[in-house]
């Protein structure tokens, strides 16, 4: 009997040619015996004796009739005729069966690469017995398998989106005696993974009853199917009902737990991808009970994303690490990093204040021994670590590494907190009142005397001197600025550009507008150059006393050395124009000259 088959639309059709078998079909009754079996030219011939080994047959676990009946015949070592005819008849049977469930298998699989549709179908006909004649007799009767359940799940996974329907098919198949296999839970976990289900199926009754190794090898699954498809929460929820003694459970083999804390560390660092910190705070507390820690690579990717978002994390993630480092690991920060973890660290409130300072010291000793090539960010980092501290001799040492590495580049307006804090400005009092004031001039002499305690050893640089004139100028004492001013020639350090801008910047809020113009003159014969916070303040105390020709001065002097200016002091520059009454007719070429230079500027920032 030939047979084909066509695919054709998602149609299957049956044309069998039956021709009669040459000698008549036999049945295997033994080693070389057989018999005929009636109506032989019209009917399939079996299968070789010599394939009939039941134990290679993984359909023989689901018949313990024939099996009880082979094994009788074997241990008796004889039977009747009758006895040897029934047993030869359920093998030939069985063998068939075997052979037409291959055969389904096999076109089910090939179906499925077309049409989902047509391969459930296809086995839920098989199944109720619903079959046509020829596909009957190609296929046979229903038998419970595996392998074929398993391909008619991965196609219904692919037609619903309904996690407890499927499990129910699992659990109603499992009743009918069809095993399931470690496939087929992959297959079920894979589709709640996919589908927000696992819960259910965690519930349900194929999860009732199991040992913490069988409960581990589903959390491994599913820890893996959720990493591969990138799903957080029902991971966190995976960690969160199997605890500790399920993950470390007795008797898993050393692979498995190779595989665990690969998975473990991947799903962190697919949290931290996702910037998910709620989801990794809840999982770090999970962890913390477990016997083995993190990754040192997934600890180094834990601080560096805390630290660049300046998450609360940042505190257990240092915890982590330096763990790692006790225990042997070398830890190397790049600059963009330690600048982070110092910048956030100060910030940070889950830091206990001990804890930050002992953050700071560690950073900075791994920045050691310093050079041209720690950039001068990170020593802002730190000034403000240490001024948030309080410790002003601290940063002192800083700024003049600093000066002594980047010449210069100190500026002191990007110290703020520092020079608050060596003036001693109660900044939560109104700068209108008394009480903001009181301490300033006590603080500031204690911080005057404890940098000359710096003189003999020759740790005074020009940049420890501008913090405090910028510290009197806060504390709105003019005479002391000036006095600090003069201590630069006694130590013997020459003044630089933000000396003179931050003794302007004190003038101008004095209002003597006279002594700002003085020290711009002196300014310029020192060849200093000006920064852009000296060109404002010029501008401000040229509007104060009205002189557009020293506005338009200033301005071309910005201009020409390529300065940028803020917006806000150019909508100023532009409100003082339109409110300006031009005295004379070089007057009014002035002010025209001006707002085209302040035209250029916005464009240059638009730019």
């Amino acid at each position: 009997m030939a047979l084909s088959w066509w695919f054709r639309g998602g149609c299957l059709t049956l044309r069998h040619l039956i021709t009669p078998a040459r000698g008549g079909a036999r049945v295997a009754a033994g080693a070389g015996a057989g018999a005929a079996v009636p109506g032989a030219d019209k009917t399939l011939a079996l299968l070789p004796c010599s394939l009939q080994k039941p134990q290679l047959t993984p359909l023989l676990l689901g018949h313990a009739k024939y099996t009880s009946a082979a094994s009788a015949s074997a241990n008796a070592g004889a039977a009747s005729a009758s006895a040897s005819a029934s047993a030869s008849a359920s093998a030939s049977a069985f063998d068939q069966g075997s052979e037409k469930q291959r055969k389904l298998l096999k076109d089910l699989q090939r179906i499925s690469q077309h049409s989902y549709d047509a391969t459930a179908t296809l086995y839920e006909r098989w199944k109720g017995g619903e079959l046509s004649e020829g596909e009957g007799t190609l296929y046979g009767g229903f038998i419970p398998s595996t392998a074929l359940f398993n391909t008619y799940l991965r196609a219904k996974s692919h037609l619903t989106r309904d996690a407890a329907s499927l499990i129910g098919l699992v659990e109603k198949a499992q009743e009918e005696g069809t095993h399931v296999s470690h496939k087929t839970m992959s297959l079920l976990i894979g589709f709640c993974v996919r589908t927000n289900g696992l819960e259910e199926l965690r519930e349900s009754r194929l999860m009732q009853g199991k040992d913490n190794r069988t409960l581990f090898d589903f959390f491994l699954r599913g820890l893996s199917s959720c990493v591969f498809h990138k799903r957080l929460r029902q991971g966190l929820s995976l960690f969160e009902h199997h605890p500790v003694e399920v993950r470390h459970a007795s008797g898993i083999k050393q692979d498995r737990m190779r595989q665990y804390e690969a998975l473990k560390n991947e799903f962190v660092v697919l949290g931290l991808q996702r910037s998910a910190w709620g989801m990794l705070q809840k999982l770090l507390t999970i962890l913390e009970k477990e016997p083995t820690p993190l990754a040192f690579q997934t600890v180094c990717q834990l601080v560096t994303h805390s630290a660049s978002n300046g998450h609360f994390l940042l505190n257990r993630s240092i915890d982590m690490m330096w763990e790692h480092e006790r225990n042997g690991e070398v830890v190397n920060l790049d600059y963009g990093t330690a600048y982070s973890i110092i910048a956030n660290t100060s910030s940070n409130r889950s830091i206990p204040k001990e804890k930050k300072k002992l953050v700071a010291e560690w950073v900075w000793e791994k920045m050691q021994p310093l050079d041209e090539k720690v950039p001068s960010p990170l020593f802002y980092g730190i000034l403000n670590f240490h001024s948030q501290q309080g410790d002003v001799s601290r940063c002192f040492d800083v700024l003049n590494a600093l000066d002594r590495l980047h010449p210069g580049k100190a500026d002191p307006y990007q110290m703020q907190i520092l020079s608050s804090v060596v003036s001693g400005v109660n900044l939560g009092v109104h700068h209108k009142e008394p009480e903001r004031y009181k301490d300033c001039i006590r603080v500031v002499d204690e911080n005057f005397d404890r940098l000359m305690e710096r003189k003999e050893a020759g740790n005074i640089t020009v940049s420890c001197v501008n913090i405090l004139i910028a510290a009197c100028g806060k504390a709105k004492e003019l005479g002391r600025a000036f006095e600090t001013f003069e201590i630069l020639e006694d130590l013997g350090i020459v003044p630089d550009t933000h000396s003179y801008t931050l003794l302007m910047d004190i003038c101008l809020t004095n209002r003597r507008y006279d002594a700002v113009f003085r020290l711009s003159e002196e300014l310029e014969e020192k060849g200093l150059k000006y920064t852009s916070r000296t060109i404002e303040i010029l501008v401000h105390s040229a509007m104060r006393v009205r002189d557009i020709y020293l506005i338009h001065d200033f301005l071309k002097i910005a201009l020409s050395q390529g300065l940028l200016l803020t917006e806000n002091l150019l909508q100023q520059v532009d409100r003082f124009l339109s409110k300006y009454v031009e005295k004379s007719e070089e007057e009014k070429y002035e002010v025209e000259d001006i707002g085209h230079i302040i035209e250029s500027q916005v464009y240059r920032e638009e730019r």
